[in-house]
């Protein structure tokens, strides 16, 4: 889903740049309930590269590792920094496990690496912004300011071009009741919360949610739960397709969110869903 992720992005970049020494900051608008820190971006595994596409989503990722993030405005006059140059792949991570965080370690060595997740999806190792990675936790509590949970790792996977889609894992460790209550609250969005709206910050632009039901959803781990979504950002002409399941596996708590402009390939959710619940099991 390189055009999604190019024209968030490059909203966003456009207008921002952070230094160097912000790059584990925390999340935008701080910790309004105490219980959230900042996500942590993993590094690929050897020998993964950066997926590069012509719709530009190697660009906006590049940009970002380049050290800009949506957390600070830019000085007047001050251009974003620059994309990596021509033939180059984008910098690896900038935000990584802290150091002596065994359980951040283990949970970004979880993460479903090239050649475990669905054909043709290729890990992004240079995603440093939970844009896309927050919309679980956002979808729980419908809308109400939510980040992503402490101690939370994330990878995206891209797919196309043709068939452009993003695929979006989340691990958490939280332990196993509290796994199971995130399900729990996933599982009690609808039919109470249907729609929502992620108002324009960090993103210069309002993003929608509409929420429905997930029809036949698969049972996955210890309990789990889905929600089908579609996301759209009017002044960009963006609509997008969502599946989101959940999944409680022992102590951990999942998450394998697909999006596409198209209908979600809902087999390759799945798939990957179920590889990511027994990597943790």
């Amino acid at each position: 889903m390189p055009r999604i992720i190019a024209l968030l992005a490059a909203a966003t970049l456009a207008t921002v740049v952070t230094p160097p020494s912000a790059a584990h900051a925390g999340p935008p608008g701080g910790e309004p309930d105490g219980n959230l820190a900042p996500i942590t971006a993993p590094v690929a595994p050897a020998g993964v590269e950066t997926a590069t596409s012509a719709a530009g989503i190697s660009s906006a990722s590049a940009a970002a590792s380049a050290g800009q993030h949506p957390a600070a405005a830019a000085p007047a006059g001050q251009q974003s920094a620059a994309a990596a140059p021509a033939g180059q792949h984008p910098a690896a991570a900038a935000s990584v496990p802290p150091p002596d965080d065994p359980i951040a370690e283990r949970l970004t060595a979880a993460l479903l690496a090239a050649g475990e997740a669905p054909a043709g999806f290729t890990p992004q190792t240079d995603a440093v912004d939970d844009l896309f990675a927050r919309i679980p936790a956002e979808i729980a509590a419908c809308g109400t300011g939510a980040r992503v949970p402490a101690g939370t790792v994330y990878r995206e996977y891209v797919r196309g071009p043709g068939e452009e889609e993003l695929l979006v894992e989340t691990l958490a460790e939280p332990g196993a009741d509290a796994a199971r209550a995130a399900v729990t609250k996933i599982a009690g969005v609808l039919p109470a919360c249907t729609s929502f709206t992620r108002a324009a910050g960090e993103v210069p632009a309002d993003m929608g949610f509409a929420l429905s039901a997930y029809p036949l959803a698969p049972a996955i781990g210890d309990a789990s739960a889905a929600v089908s979504f579609v996301m759209t950002v009017p002044t960009l002409k963006l609509t997008v397709k969502g599946r989101l399941l959940a999944a409680a596996a022992g102590k951990t708590y999942v998450t394998v969110m697909l999006m596409s402009e198209a209908d979600p390939k809902v087999a390759d959710l799945e798939a990957a869903a179920r590889a990511a619940v027994t990597k943790v099991s």
